[in-house]
C-alpha cells in the first residue's frame, strides 16, 4: 500500500515540477526570442530610414552581405536581390497585407531563414501605386543561438526530470515514514486493545458460565464467581474509558476548560487523597511546593495527570519507601516532579514508558493490580495538550522521577 502511495506522490511531484519548468522554459525562450527579433527589426528599420528617396540606390548597393532590399516606386524598382530571390519574395509579400507595415520570418529554402520588414511608402490608393520598401536580413546565426538555448532548456529539463524523480522518490519516503510509523503503531494499538479487551471478557464469560452451571444453588453459593465477573467488568469499564480518552485525544475532540490553576493547591489535594493509600502500604508521602506555581490549564485534566503519576509511584514503591511531590517556578515554566524510591525502570525501557499498553514488567501486571499500561500514555497526552513536556529518569532499585514542564500563567 505504502509503495503505491510513494510512487503516486513521486509522479505527482514530477508532474508539478514538469509543468512549472515547462511554463518557465517556454516563457524564457519566448522572451529571449522576442528580444532577438525586436533587435533585428530595429536594425532593419534603421536601414530603411537611411534609404530615403534620394539615397535608395546608394544604400542598396552598400548593404552588407546577408541583407537585401527592394524599393518599389512608380518610377521603378531598386534592389540588390537576385532574380530568383526577387520573384520568390514578391510572391510571398503578395500574400500579406499591403496597406500597413509588418514583419515576419521567412524560409525561402532549406537552411535559409530571413527576417522580412515591409513598409508602405504612402497611403494605399487603388488608383495609383504609392510604392513600398521590403528589406530582408539573414538571421540564421540568431536562430542558431535560439536553437542552442532551446536545446539547453530541454537538456536541463531532462536532467531535472531524472534528478527530480530520484529526489521525489526519496522525499516521498521521508514524508511517508511518520505515516508508516503511525500506521504501524495503530495496528499494534488495535492488536493490544483487542488482547486487553479479550482477557477480561474471557474471565467474565468463564465465571458466569460457572454460575449458569449451578443454577440450582443460591446466589450466596455462587458469590465468588459473581464477584470475579463484577471485578473484571469494572476493569473492562476503566479500560474502555481510557481507550476512549486516548482516541478522543488523538482526534483532538477533547476540549480543555482553561483557567488559572495553582499547581501547589492541586498537589495538596492529590496528596490528601493518596495519604490513606500511602499509609496502608507503609509509604511516606512528602510534598515540597513553591507558592507561585500557577499555570493556565484544565484543572480536571491536571488533577488526572497528578493522580496517574502518584498512583504509579505508590504502586511500584515497596513498603518503607517515599513518594515525593515537588513544584518549582523557573522563569516562564512551572516544574512538577513526582519521584519515588521504588523498583525503578530499566534504561532500555525508558524510551517506551509512554507507549500505549507498554509495561516494563508484564509478569507483575498479570495479577491486574498494575493497570493496562495506558496511564502514562494519558499523562503524556494531557501534558502535550497543555503545550508542556514530560520526561522520566530512573535507575533500577533506586527509584523513578517523572518531570513535567508546563508554561507558567502570565
Amino acid at each position: 500500500m505504502f509503495r503505491r502511495v510513494r510512487i503516486r506522490i513521486t509522479l505527482l511531484t514530477l508532474a508539478i515540477v514538469v509543468c512549472l519548468y515547462a511554463v518557465s522554459s517556454i516563457a524564457v525562450y519566448s522572451i529571449v526570442r522576442q528580444a532577438v527579433l525586436r533587435n533585428v527589426d530595429a536594425r532593419l528599420l534603421s536601414t530603411v530610414h537611411a534609404a530615403g528617396p534620394g539615397n535608395a540606390g546608394r544604400i542598396v548597393t552598400t548593404l552588407p552581405q546577408g541583407t537585401w532590399m527592394e524599393v518599389h516606386t512608380a518610377l521603378g524598382d531598386v534592389t540588390n536581390l537576385t532574380p530568383d530571390l526577387e520573384t520568390a519574395l514578391d510572391q510571398w509579400v503578395a500574400r500579406h497585407p499591403s496597406n500597413r507595415a509588418w514583419q515576419a520570418t521567412w524560409r525561402p529554402q532549406a537552411g535559409t531563414i530571413l527576417r522580412v520588414l515591409y513598409l508602405p511608402l504612402g497611403p494605399r490608393d487603388p488608383r495609383r501605386d504609392a510604392g513600398y520598401v521590403v528589406i530582408a536580413i539573414d538571421i540564421e546565426r540568431e536562430m542558431e543561438v535560439l536553437e542552442r538555448l532551446r536545446d539547453v532548456l530541454l537538456l536541463v529539463g531532462v536532467g531535472g526530470l531524472i534528478a527530480g524523480g530520484i529526489a521525489g522518490f526519496y522525499l516521498a519516503e521521508r514524508v511517508l515514514r511518520p505515516i508508516r510509523e503511525a500506521w504501524r503503531r495503530q495496528l499494534e494499538f488495535v492488536a493490544d486493545a483487542s488482547h486487553e479487551l479479550r482477557t477480561p471478557l474471557a474471565v467474565i464469560q468463564s465465571n458466569l458460565g460457572v454460575v449458569l452451571e449451578h443454577t440450582h444453588e443460591s446466589v450466596a453459593d455462587n458469590l465468588e464467581w459473581i464477584h470475579n465477573a463484577h471485578s473484571e467488568a469494572r476493569r473492562l469499564s476503566k479500560l474502555v474509558r481510557d481507550l476512549l480518552t486516548l482516541a478522543r485525544g488523538d482526534a483532538e475532540a477533547v476540549p480543555l476548560s482553561l483557567q488559572r490553576v495553582s499547581v501547589t493547591e492541586l498537589v495538596g489535594k492529590v496528596a490528601e487523597l493518596f495519604e490513606p493509600v500511602a499509609a496502608a502500604r507503609g509509604l511516606r508521602l512528602v510534598t515540597d511546593c513553591a507558592p507561585d506555581a500557577i499555570v493556565t490549564g484544565d484543572p480536571d485534566r491536571l488533577h488526572q495527570l497528578l493522580v496517574i503519576l502518584v498512583d504509579n509511584a505508590c504502586k511500584f514503591t515497596p513498603e518503607g519507601g517515599t513518594v515525593t511531590l515537588r513544584t518549582r517556578r523557573q522563569k516562564h515554566t512551572v516544574l512538577l516532579e513526582v519521584s519515588d524510591t521504588g523498583v525503578g525502570i530499566a534504561e532500555e525501557n525508558l524510551p517506551r514508558v509512554f507507549d500505549r499498553f507498554f509495561q516494563a514488567d508484564p509478569a507483575r501486571a498479570r495479577d491486574g493490580s498494575h493497570g493496562h499500561g495506558l496511564g502514562l500514555s494519558i499523562a503524556k497526552w494531557i501534558v502535550d495538550a497543555h503545550r508542556g513536556k514530560i520526561s522520566v529518569s530512573s535507575r533500577l532499585g533506586e527509584g523513578t522521577t517523572f518531570t513535567v514542564q508546563l508554561p507558567a500563567a502570565g
